[in-house]
């Protein structure tokens, strides 16, 4: 139910944006405004973005395949990845034209700026709105709060923060519009957008950093504190080639090899590694895989670091 919420809080996102656009090149071509222009293909490359993410969500949503066996559960990672980075370079572009217009300042036909950046700046501030609150629904009480990314889906997350951005970006062109109207102070629309564009990027980098990370098949979780867990069954004496992974931002994979007691039978072993895996869910490990082995594997290496296949 909640990636169905997800799909649709997209596909409005969508059609509102694809509105805007055409809305601000026609009030762009009338009014002379290469700004509005610009800030008008910066929201198609923003459309493009969303539509990315809702085909994660699709795909995401797929059962596995013979061929797909693990389904497409890091479509959610890829689109954040793809998101968080084609914002990122966008950021570092405006925020580069932003400081050139301290030097070479542009001139604006400010009332149509005024008028079409306030739609804009409605539009993007509603579609913020929406992907917020399905983020929010995504996020569970029970999850560590001080985790800021923890637990929500960093595809909408990075959805959000592109619409979060085109709403600060309009919000600057209306009040530099405002201001060079009244004031004549052409130079405020590019102190706020190196200012926002700054904020954007701050907040923009995280997401690509884990996202980029999560795709590596990278982890942040505590390997000691998972060995620790599954060696508190005496029974097993030892753990090597442990390996733990994030394929979204909702579970935690792994697996390991265990060396067991001699004697044990299937039952036992059966039990052991069950009783392993209900440990190892305290950490939120929602799916881990043992290889259970005798006592002349011992001497391995207890660690995927130190071990290389």
């Amino acid at each position: 139910m909640q990636e169905i919420k997800k799909k649709q809080t997209l596909q409005r996102v969508i059609f509102l944006n694809i509105i805007l656009v055409v809305a601000e090149i026609g009030a762009g071509i009338f009014s002379g405004s290469m700004a509005l222009i610009a800030d008008a293909f910066h929201n198609l490359g923003d459309v493009l973005a969303l539509f990315i993410s809702l085909i994660a969500i699709i795909y995401g949503a797929k059962e596995a395949t013979k061929t797909m066996t693990f389904g497409y559960i890091k479509a959610e990672m890829m689109a954040a990845f793809i998101n968080s980075l084609f914002l990122f370079v966008t950021m570092i572009f405006i925020l580069f034209e932003s400081i050139k217009r301290f030097f070479e300042p542009h001139p604006i036909d400010a009332p149509i700026v005024i008028l079409a950046s306030l739609i804009a700046l409605l539009i993007n501030g509603y579609s913020t709105y929406l992907l917020s609150r399905a983020n929010i629904e995504h996020h569970h009480g029970d999850e560590d709060p001080d985790h800021k990314h923890e637990g929500k889906d960093l595809n909408i997350t990075s959805a959000y923060l592109h619409m979060l951005g085109d709403a600060v970006i309009s919000l600057s062109v209306a009040v530099g519009g405002i201001l060079i109207y009244f004031f004549g102070i052409v130079m405020i629309d590019a102190l706020l957008s190196t200012l926002f564009s700054i904020y954007i990027i701050k907040e923009t980098y995280p997401i690509l950093k884990k996202s980029f990370f999560v795709l590596m098949d990278s982890s942040s979780v505590d390997l000691n504190r998972v060995k620790e867990l599954i060696l508190e069954d005496k029974r097993i004496h030892s753990v090597h080639d442990l390996h733990i992974y994030n394929p979204n931002s909702k579970d935690i994979y792994g697996s390991a090899h265990i060396v067991l007691d001699e004697n044990l039978n299937l039952c036992d072993i059966e039990n052991v590694i069950e009783s392993a895996r209900q440990n190892l869910l305290k950490m939120r490990i929602t799916h881990f895989v043992l290889q259970p082995e005798s006592d002349k594997y011992h001497n391995e290496t207890s660690s995927c670091i130190a071990h290389m296949h």
